[in-house]
């Protein structure tokens, strides 16, 4: 079966659906992020701790040219391979290739990274199982806050989170890993991502305390597909592989 990434997501403000491509993370969405978005992320968090409240996004310190690039080779010691992807929402309805030189806010891109996610590809599986089996491991997913895409002329916003989750999935699968798939709900996200990755992405939770691969436990926070799930998620989406 050939298994493919979205390209079109449905938008309910607009009720239409708007085209959207997941490609291989490139130098330049990395470090368009990191100069056009990520600073009105960290502006967000920091408004926030000014008032008192802890910052309602985990990735308000992030910077997405250093997970790109020293997180795959950190785990490329221990001979474990990263897969950098980048979701762009067209802008204006007009495509371009990848730009040039250092991003500029008044030199748009016509295509805008609206969301950023890192998978190590082969991981061992978080269950117990007879025999070992790998699945893959989503490590930073990141969406863009919509009024900053707004912003930059895109207009019409879908949630992303689903297409994330999703792009694990089939990457699972299409490695030969049936779909299995886990991530950490980081605990500064608090009850919110976990109550998003339980009840939007409809994944399961294992407990605190359980045993996971590395010889650690659980904080109670880790999520995962198994390939039955996995499966189910990826045929909901089956309209989104279709233009």
């Amino acid at each position: 079966m050939l298994l493919e990434y979205a390209k079109r997501v449905w938008d309910p403000s607009s009720s239409r659906w708007v085209e959207i491509a997941i490609v291989n993370m490139t130098p330049e969405h990395a470090f368009y992020w990191d100069a056009v978005i990520q600073p009105v992320i960290r502006t967000i968090g920091n408004q926030e701790r000014r008032e008192g409240k802890k910052p309602s996004r985990v990735d308000h310190h992030w910077s997405w040219p250093r997970i790109r690039v020293l997180l795959p080779l950190a785990q490329s010691l221990i001979k474990r391979r990263c897969r950098a992807l980048t979701v762009l929402l067209q802008r204006d309805l007009i495509w371009q290739e990848p730009w040039e030189g250092p991003p500029k806010i008044e030199d748009e891109p016509k295509a805008i990274p609206a969301a950023m996610i890192l998978l190590i590809e082969s991981y061992p599986w978080l269950l117990p199982t007879a025999r070992k089996r790998q699945s893959t491991f989503t490590w930073f997913i990141a969406s863009a806050p919509k009024k900053v895409l707004q912003g930059l002329g895109v207009f019409a916003t879908p949630s992303l989170g689903s297409i994330l989750i999703d792009t694990a999935l089939i990457t699972s699968m299409t490695l030969g890993y049936r779909g299995r798939m886990w991530l950490h709900a980081d605990r500064r996200g608090g009850q919110r991502l976990f109550d998003y990755y339980a009840k939007k992405c409809n994944l399961l939770n294992v407990s605190h305390g359980f045993p996971l691969p590395s010889g650690s436990l659980s904080d109670g926070r880790h999520f995962y597909a198994t390939s039955t799930i996995a499966k189910r998620l990826v045929n909901g989406l089956k309209q989104n592989r279709t233009l």
